[in-house]
């Protein structure tokens, strides 16, 4: 069992599970299979093409689409007609027209008959051609393949085929008499494939195998059309038993016909057979690496084995490449991205776990590594490059600079010319103590070069099985944002620049966004959330600068705000600061887009708002911003009213995380967070979370009243602040804490529990009533 896919979905389905429980039935997010752990290195690095389905992904069973059967047996039957019809009608009459069309232009050819066929069909260019050379050897073939496919079809992938067996045996009997009876050896071929396929479908299989033997076997082409009888007879072979045999014949159907390599594979695991039994009928070492290999690609654990086998056994096989392209995907899945989280600061994904140590990427870099060395692979560059960023990995970078500097002059596809660039680039920035002003200016051409990369997939929303030609461009996307997230972005984080950090977020989303990463925050959402006011201050300005140097340039060319937003970002963060004078300049120059029906109204409880809650009217941050700022003056008088202080003190309740208006200081509320003591370190997270300057104020609207019930009121709301940073302990579980440690709680309880306010708030509020229920009469 592939139990990495097992743990995914299952983890994904007791998420639904649980959160049904609350709320309702709901689908998680979905990895992308090609996407769910970081990556640096191209897994589309093997010369030979075809072979793109294998590439490793622990998700899905196949990587990438294999070339398509139909157009494959389409190139062959314009190879027939000698290119004198083109794909599309070819396509048509093959495939799509009805027997009955047949059989009417047959009837005209052969007696006459009047040619009574739609406008579409007359004017294919295989109609045409029959009419010309009146071919009724080929059309009488396309005729009876027809009646075949009604019984080979699929139906419903739920359903067990229902096969009228009777019916395909007299069918393969008369594909035989008609296989006796044609002129052309490549009609044959269809005809015994036929014959064979019909006894196949029907449960006879040695009938399909004595066809074989005497339809298909005399008959020594390659085409497709053979490979696929000879896959029917490996088919016959396993049900009958002989299943070392059988799994031999579909490693050559693997080897030889990309359109069949999928079934050819899965056939093989069906055939249960032990990889020694398949070794001994192969022929030649180059048999002996497809076998081997096939084998090592049914592993989806770490298995550098595979590799030194098929390399032991015919180094320069093209799944050697294939192999050592899975090896370092397992390694980036398991061991890279988990050890760069950690070296980034940042968070990576939760699909996958740190599975692997060190040693075993020491493991496939030393064979990398003696590989490249030995030089009997037809690339050694490949092997060195990989070797590089295998150091890479674990930081060895000595080593990463001595297997690129063995590569550097070795003869190499560009591909892998790129793939060496790439791995320079990561060293490069890897040993920069700084990226400095001069850097970046050597940095953007990389950059640059980068761009140049990455093609955009018309079908990118659409995950499995991509076009192979597909593959590049979304390797370069992906490392444009993974270089930008996870190396870029973190040092000017530890640089203390978050502005270049900003820009380089800003340019990781344009590449490609993410699915896999339950932490991504939106370079946007960064700015508006994260940044300090100051820094985008600085992005405004920079935005527009005339004096930008060219990486600035490049840089600031990705950010995905306009003026005005980055405007409306400051004042938000003014607001966030509770430094509300300048918020309503900030508004008042760049626009205010939200608004609010609930700020500046006292919230008695977090959640299960009531339609009292809400203001007469909406009002917007602007106005907001303007009405917290006249309460500010108001309080510099020498004398305030109590209401002042107590709205004043629920306009900064509304936007901390508990209030209805939090929207008005950030985009995004998560919903599992709450006040830590670390809050307290940042400024505005300690008033976001743990609301202290709204318990002052509404203390200090109690103290400035004589009126109980108000006073009531105001205390209890001042409580409610304080239960928001209420520490933590061991010793006392934090309910228990909520109830018993609350400042206000006891004169609440003794000096207002007969007012109205308190009659009615207590039995609201468990908190208050537990709290109540323990004091002595």
């Amino acid at each position: 069992m592939n139990w990495k896919r097992f743990t995914v979905y299952s983890g994904s389905a007791l998420a639904m599970t649980l959160a049904g429980a609350a709320y309702v039935w709901s689908c998680g997010p979905e990895p992308d299979p090609y996407d769910y752990y970081t990556s640096m290195f191209n897994p589309n690095l093997a010369e030979k093409p075809g072979f793109e389905p294998f590439y490793y992904t622990a998700l899905i069973d196949y990587y990438a689409a294999e070339t398509p059967e139909q157009k494959l047996n389409l190139k062959e039957w314009g190879a027939f007609f000698k290119g004198k019809v083109n794909e599309h009608d070819l396509q048509e009459f093959i495939y799509y027209y009805t027997r009955p069309q047949m059989s009417a232009l047959y009837n005209h050819i052969e007696k006459n008959q009047p040619l009574q066929l739609p406008d579409s069909v007359q004017k294919n260019g295989l109609t045409k051609y029959f009419l010309q050379t009146k071919d009724r050897e080929t059309l009488g073939y396309l005729m009876y393949a027809r009646q075949c496919e009604i019984n080979s079809a699929a139906g419903d992938p739920w359903d067990a085929p229902k096969r009228d067996s009777a019916g395909m045996l007299r069918l393969a009997r008369n594909g035989m008499q008609l296989y006796r009876a044609a002129q052309n050896e490549q009609i044959r071929e269809r005809y015994a494939f036929q014959s064979v396929r019909m006894s196949h479908y029907a449960g006879n299989y040695k009938q399909a195998l004595q066809y074989y033997d005497s339809l298909a076997a005399p008959l020594k082409g390659e085409s497709l059309i053979q490979y696929r009888t000879l896959m029917l007879k490996a088919g016959a072979l396993m049900r009958t038993g002989k299943k070392a045999q059988s799994a031999y014949i579909f490693s050559q159907i693997f080897d030889k016909v990309p359109s069949q390599r999928k079934l050819a594979f899965q056939n093989l695991k069906w055939a249960d057979v032990y990889e020694n039994s398949v070794l001994q009928l192969c022929k030649t070492p180059y048999e002996k690496g497809t076998v081997t290999a096939m084998y090592a690609m049914r592993q989806v654990d770490y298995h550098p084995q595979g590799l030194e086998q098929t390399y032991a056994v015919f180094p320069q096989h093209p799944l050697v490449e294939v192999l050592l392209s899975r090896e370092i995907a397992k390694l980036e899945e398991n061991y890279f991205t988990n050890a760069l989280a950690k070296q980034s600061g940042v968070m990576g994904s939760y699909w996958i776990s740190s599975e692997l140590e060190p040693t075993s990427v020491e493991t496939l870099r030393d064979v990398a590594d003696r590989i490249a060395k030995e030089g009997k692979v037809k690339e050694p560059a490949l092997f060195h490059i990989s070797s590089a960023y295998l150091s890479y990995m674990i930081r060895d970078y000595k080593a990463t600079r001595a297997s690129l500097a063995a590569a550097q002059n070795l003869p190499a596809r560009p591909a892998v010319k790129d793939q060496f660039e790439v791995v320079k680039l990561l060293l490069t920035i890897a040993e920069q103590p700084r990226i400095d002003a001069p850097f970046e200016q050597a940095l953007l051409p990389s950059l640059r070069w980068l761009d140049t990369k990455i093609t955009k997939n018309e079908n990118e929303d659409y995950w499995y099985d991509p076009d192979p030609a597909t593959l590049d461009g979304s390797y370069y996307a992906r490392l444009y944002r993974n270089l930008m997230d996870f190396i870029i972005a973190p040092r000017y984080a530890m640089q203390g620049d978050p502005v270049r950090q900003a820009l380089a977020l800003s340019n990781r989303d344009r590449a490609k966004p993410y699915q896999y990463y339950w932490q991504y925050v939106s370079a946007k959402s960064f700015i508006s959330d994260s940044l300090p006011t100051n820094a985008i201050i600085t992005l405004y300005n920079g935005r527009k600068a005339r004096n930008q140097s060219a990486y600035e340039a490049y840089m600031y060319q990705s950010l995905p705000m306009k003026e005005d937003e980055l405007g409306e970002a400051i004042a938000i963060s003014y607001v966030r600061h509770h430094q509300f004078p300048d918020a309503v300049e900030w508004f008042k120059r760049s626009g205010s887009s939200l608004s609010t029906e609930r700020a500046l109204k006292p919230q008695l409880q977090d959640y299960g708002l009531e339609e009292i809650d809400s203001m007469s009217k909406p009002i917007s941050e602007l106005q907001f911003a303007e009405k917290m700022a006249s309460l500010e003056k108001d309080m510099k008088k020498s004398k305030v009213s109590p209401e002042t202080y107590f709205e004043y003190a629920s306009g900064l309740f509304s936007i901390s995380y508990y209030g209805a208006s939090y929207h008005l200081t950030t985009s995004y509320r998560p919903s599992t967070d709450w006040w830590t003591p670390e809050d307290d370190k940042t400024p505005w997270l300690k008033e976001y979370y743990g609301c202290y300057r709204a318990e002052s104020f509404y203390k200090k609207a109690a103290d400035a009243s004589t009126d109980p019930e108000f006073k009531a009121k105001a205390l209890y709301l001042a409580a409610r602040c304080a239960q928001k940073h209420l520490p933590y302990s061991d010793d006392l579980e934090w309910h228990l804490q909520a109830i018993r440690k609350n400042p206000y709680f006891p004169e609440l309880h003794s000096q207002y529990k007969n007012t109205r306010f308190y009659q009615d708030i207590v039995k609201e509020c468990g908190y208050l009533r537990d709290f109540a229920k323990a004091q002595k009469p």
